[in-house]
Formats: structure tokens, C-alpha cells, sequence
């Protein structure tokens, strides 16, 4: 407090002195965050006996093929990173992954575990590489771009589902959201449908799927329209992009844009189409970096609270404009 109050007194606030990067960035003080953390010495490999019994977490997954979608993304990899190296007895994932931009979907797996994510994880379990394998697909086509071999093989093994895929564009496409977020999670229950060994369905939504209400509790709420009926009008309509801007604005409302629209529904897609499966619905909220494993600090995108810190943490940033702050106080003073 009493810093506070000095610097309350002070008449004026000196210019900011100029950061000379050459006396930050030298040959003996390398720009790797990691070094610099202490985040390149990890645990030495450690053979795990069949007979160990793990604690709850670990038993549920052991023997178990878990198939992951969107697991290219933020969350998708490390949850793999987590399942790979702290369920010992688990026996495989499967991920679901497309092709794109030019790279087939064994190549971008290959890429996948470049990352810095899993530098923990290539020491302490080097053999990690064994329990991963790939299926070609795509949530945004009809089947999920599944072949009859993948799809026989993801029907006999798997015991736990994570469907994480989804576009979270803001801006993105009505038609695009639909067929991603909606339809896609409908294809993903019927395939779940057909798994014999399934245990459990974790589907992964959004925490601003319900933005709208001021209050959101772990259940499920009413859907802005019958998802059934506004699929078939948005789909089957032939407008152009301009009139299809103008529908989509009126038809989501008080949602801010299509991606939390969709999600929305795909919550109601999930409550009337998954009677009799062992489903958990998550809705994670703003995810930012890493807090401590594998590695402190870790992020893939400057997106959210993340772009606002590096843009203040580079200068680029000044000043923040509280929109909600002003809105408020203009509110108030027209009422």
C-alpha cells in the first residue's frame, strides 16, 4: 500500500527508457523459455509391472483404446500427452485426423509430436510412440470420412470416445458451423452406438454455449431452435453469402456468433441423442497456457487473455478499452 501511495504523489512519470534486445539476447543467454525455466531435465524411464495396480484414473483406462477427435488441437494433444504418459497399462489411441494442406494424416501425427508439449514425455516414456496410430477422417463429411476397415476396427476396440473436433471460429460460415459442430456429433453418436467395448463418451463443449443466461449450472438448457428443423433450412438454402450473413444474424440472437450458436445445439443433440450411452458432457471455459505439466508455460495460439499478454508483454499493446465498463456507465446514465 504504502508503494501505492508514493507513486499517487509523484507529479509526473518519467519516459520510458528503450530495451536494448542485443543485452537480453546473447550467445550466453539463448532464447529457448524452456532452458531458462528449467524445463529441459525430466524424470529417467521407468518400467511399469502389468502387476502395479495404478490409482482409480489409471485402472480405468488400463487395457483400454480410447479414440480422440481433435486431437491435432490445443486441448486434443494434451490430453494425449496426458493419457500417454501417466496411464502405464493403457493399450492404445487412436486419433482421428485429416488430411490437409497438402500433408496426409500419418505425416501431421508425425508433426504432432515435434512439439514441445512432449519433450516430457519422449524422456520418461520413450516408448510412447507404440500406442499411437492414426484413422483418416473427417467430422465434416457424411460417416466421418471413415473406411469400412477403420471403422470396423474403431467398433471392435475402443472403450472410451473423446470428441473434442469442432470448429471455433467466430466468424466461421453458418453452413461450415453446422456440419462440423452439429452434424458431426451426430455421426459420432451413431458410430458410438455401434462400439462394443465403449465405456465412456466424453463430448467436449463450451462453457459459453449458454452465454446468454447471466448463471450456468451443470445441466442441460433449452435449445434456440429444433436442431433438425434449422439444419434443413440452412442447408438446403441457395442463398448467397450476403443474404446467408443477414439470415444467420437473425436467426442466433442473443448468441455472439456461430460457433457458441452451434455448440448450443449440439448440446441438445447430445441430450435426445445419446439415451443408453455412458456420456459426459464438458464444457471448458478460457484456456490458456500450461500451469505446470509437462511443461510450464506451454501454448500453441495467442488467442483469448493470451494475445492480451504478449501484445502488453512486447509494448505493442498501450491501453485496454473496458467495453463492458462503458456500456454500463452509458446505460446508466440514459436510464
Amino acid at each position: 500500500m504504502d508503494l501505492h501511495k508514493i507513486a499517487d504523489k509523484s507529479k509526473s512519470i518519467p519516459p520510458r527508457e528503450k530495451v536494448n534486445l542485443n543485452e537480453i539476447v546473447t550467445k550466453k543467454y539463448p532464447i529457448n523459455p524452456y532452458e531458462l525455466l528449467g524445463e529441459t531435465k525430466f524424470g529417467k524411464p521407468r518400467l511399469i509391472p502389468e502387476s502395479e495396480v495404478g490409482s482409480p484414473i489409471q485402472e480405468f483406462f488400463r487395457d483400454g483404446t480410447v479414440f480422440i477427435t481433435g486431437g491435432t488441437g490445443f486441448m486434443g494433444k494434451t490430453l494425449t500427452e496426458k493419457l500417454l504418459r501417466s496411464c502405464p497399462h493403457l493399450r492404445r489411441i487412436i486419433l482421428l485426423v485429416r488430411p490437409k494442406k497438402g500433408k496426409k494424416s500419418c505425416e501431421r501425427l508425425e508433426e504432432l509430436f515435434n512439439d514441445a508439449l512432449f519433450s516430457r514425455l519422449k524422456t520418461e516414456v520413450p516408448h510412447f510412440r507404440d500406442k499411437v496410430s492414426v484413422v483418416d477422417g473427417d467430422v465434416a463429411v457424411p460417416n466421418l470420412g471413415l473406411s469400412v476397415s477403420d471403422r470396423t476396427l474403431l467398433t471392435d476396440t475402443v472403450t472410451v470416445l473423446f470428441h473434442g473436433a469442432a470448429t471455433v471460429r467466430f466468424d466461421e460460415n453458418i453452413k461450415t458451423a453446422i456440419s462440423i459442430n452439429i452434424l458431426g456429433v451426430q455421426a459420432m453418436l451413431k458410430l458410438a452406438r455401434e462400439m462394443k467395448c465403449l465405456k465412456s463418451f466424453v463430448h467436449v463443449s463450451t462453457a459459453f454455449s449458454q452465454c446468454p443466461h447471466s448463471e450456468i449450472n451443470e445441466t442441460f438448457y433449452p435449445p434456440p431452435y429444433d436442431y433438425d428443423a434449422l439444419t434443413r433450412l440452412i442447408m438446403s438454402s441457395q442463398d448467397g453469402d450476403d443474404n446467408l450473413e443477414e439470415l444467420t444474424r437473425l436467426i442466433i440472437g442473443k448468441w455472439p456468433n456461430t460457433y457458441t450458436f452451434t455448440k448450443a445445439l449440439a448440446e441438445d443433440v447430445i441430450q435426445r441423442e445419446s439415451e443408453g450411452l455412458p456420456v459426459v458432457m464438458f464444457r471448458p471455459s478460457i484456456i490458456v497456457s500450461t500451469y505446470k505439466e509437462p511443461v510450464r508455460g506451454w501454448i500453441d495460439n495467442p488467442y483469448g487473455p493470451v494475445g492480451l499478454m504478449v501484445g502488453v508483454g512486447t509494448g505493442v499493446l498501450h491501453s485496454i478499452l473496458n467495453i463492458f465498463l462503458i456500456t454500463t456507465q452509458t446505460t446508466h446514465l440514459l436510464s
